[in-house]
C-alpha cells in the first residue's frame, strides 16, 4: 500500500460532514485491496474486519472534517508532501490516523492472530456523532481505541461541551418609531448577570455570539438569541446550571436539536456532545500504558465520539499528530508520525488481546 499517496489522496477528498462519499471511497478501496473485505454500513461509515474470534478490538474513527478555509492561508496547497510531513485540512483531525490504523491492519495480517480487529470511519463526528451513535448499537467489543491526534500520547476521556441558546422576545418596529419592547436591553441585563453568576466547579460557560431576527440594522429585533458555550466535567448537574441560567432574566434558556441525516440513517441530536472518563485504574488501561512505556493517560481538550462508543465498551484514546494544529491551516502531520503511530496500534492491539 502506498499510505503516503493515500494520506494524499484523502486530505484532497473534503469530505465536509454529509459529504464524506469521496473519502470513504478512497478507504474502501485501499482495504479491498489489502484482501479485507470491507463495506459502508447504512449511514455510510466504512467498516473491514480482521480475523474470527474474540476477544474483538475496534480501531475507530472519524472521515469528517472542517472547512479548509482561505487557500492562501496554507503554507501548502491539501495533500502537499513537503518538510517530512502531509499538510492539508484533516492531517492530524483525522485522516493522519485513519491511515496510521491501515499500516497496524497490514502489520497485524502477518502475526498469528488471538483476536479480531475491527476497522471503523465513521461519519458526521464534527455535528454530532451520528456516525459514531449508530455503529456503537450493533457492536459489543472488548474496547475500541479511539484515534483522535494525542501526540501519541494515551487518553481516557475528556470534558463535554454543550450550546446553549438563550432567546430574548421583543417587538419589530421600525428603529425611527420603536417603543420599548427593545429584547437588547433584556440582553444585556442578563450578560451582567451572568458574569456574576457562581459556577460550579470543573465548569466554563462563556457568551461567544448574538444574533438578531429579523436581522435588520433599521430595526428592533422580534427576538434576541445570545450563544453560550458550556464546557463541563462528568459531575456536572446540567440540569441545574440551565435551571440558574433560567433565573437570570427574561429568556427561555434551552439546548437546541438539529435533524440530522446520512445514507438510510435520520437522527434528532441536541446541540451537547457528552463527557467521557474511564477511571485511571481500569486494567485495559493499565495494559495499554504498559504497552506504550507510558506512566499516566492524559485527557483530549476537545469533545469527540467516546461517549457514544463509550456506552458499550472501554474507549482508550491515541493518534498520531499535534492536536494543536486541528482546526488550523498549518494542520500537517509527520510521516514518522505516522508510521509511529501504525506500529503502536498494532502493539496496543495485541496488548488488550492479551489483557482480555
Amino acid at each position: 500500500m502506498d499510505w503516503v499517496r493515500l494520506l494524499s489522496r484523502l486530505l484532497q477528498a473534503e469530505s465536509l460532514p454529509g459529504q464524506e462519499g469521496e473519502a470513504a471511497g478512497l478507504l474502501l478501496e485501499a482495504l479491498k485491496g489489502m484482501g479485507l473485505e470491507a463495506r459502508l454500513d447504512e449511514a455510510g461509515n466504512v467498516e473491514a474486519l480482521l480475523g474470527e474470534r474474540e476477544p474483538e478490538v475496534v480501531l475507530a474513527g472519524h472521515l469528517d472534517v472542517v472547512p479548509p478555509g482561505d487557500p492562501a492561508r496554507w503554507p501548502h496547497p491539501q495533500g502537499a508532501v513537503a518538510e517530512g510531513a502531509v499538510w492539508g485540512r484533516g492531517a492530524v483531525d483525522m485522516k493522519g490516523p485513519l491511515v496510521a490504523m491501515l499500516l497496524a491492519l497490514e502489520a497485524l495480517k502477518e502475526r498469528p492472530l488471538r483476536g479480531r480487529v475491527r476497522f471503523l470511519a465513521v461519519v458526521q463526528e464534527e455535528v454530532g456523532g451520528l456516525g459514531s451513535r449508530y455503529a456503537a448499537e450493533r457492536l459489543s467489543p472488548l474496547a475500541f481505541l479511539l484515534g483522535e491526534p494525542s501526540s501519541r500520547r494515551l487518553m481516557r476521556g475528556h470534558r463535554g461541551r454543550a450550546e446553549v441558546w438563550a432567546d430574548f422576545e421583543g417587538e419589530e418596529a421600525h428603529a425611527a418609531l420603536s417603543g420599548p419592547e427593545n429584547p437588547l436591553f433584556d440582553l444585556a441585563e442578563y450578560l451582567l448577570a451572568l458574569r456574576e453568576l457562581p459556577l460550579p466547579q470543573g465548569v466554563k460557560l462563556t457568551p461567544t455570539r448574538v444574533d438578531t431576527y429579523p436581522g435588520a440594522r433599521n430595526q428592533t429585533p422580534g427576538v434576541a438569541r445570545l450563544y453560550l458555550d458550556l464546557r463541563y466535567e462528568p459531575e456536572a448537574d446540567l440540569d441545574g446550571l440551565l435551571a440558574a441560567l433560567r433565573t437570570l432574566g427574561r429568556a427561555s434558556v434551552y439546548v437546541p436539536e438539529e435533524e440530522r441525516a446520512s445514507g438510510e440513517v435520520r437522527m434528532t441530536l441536541p446541540a451537547l456532545w457528552p463527557p467521557y472518563r474511564l477511571p485511571g485504574d481500569h486494567p485495559l488501561l493499565l495494559a495499554a500504558l504498559r504497552a506504550l512505556g507510558q506512566e499516566e493517560a492524559g485527557f483530549w481538550p476537545f469533545t469527540t465520539d467516546a461517549p457514544y462508543l463509550g456506552a458499550k465498551a472501554p474507549v482508550l484514546g491515541y493518534g498520531p499528530g499535534d492536536p494543536g494544529l486541528a482546526h488550523t491551516p498549518k494542520e500537517h502531520i509527520p510521516l514518522a508520525e505516522v508510521e509511529a503511530a501504525g506500529r503502536e496500534y498494532a502493539l496496543l492491539v495485541e496488548a488488550l488481546w492479551s489483557a482480555a
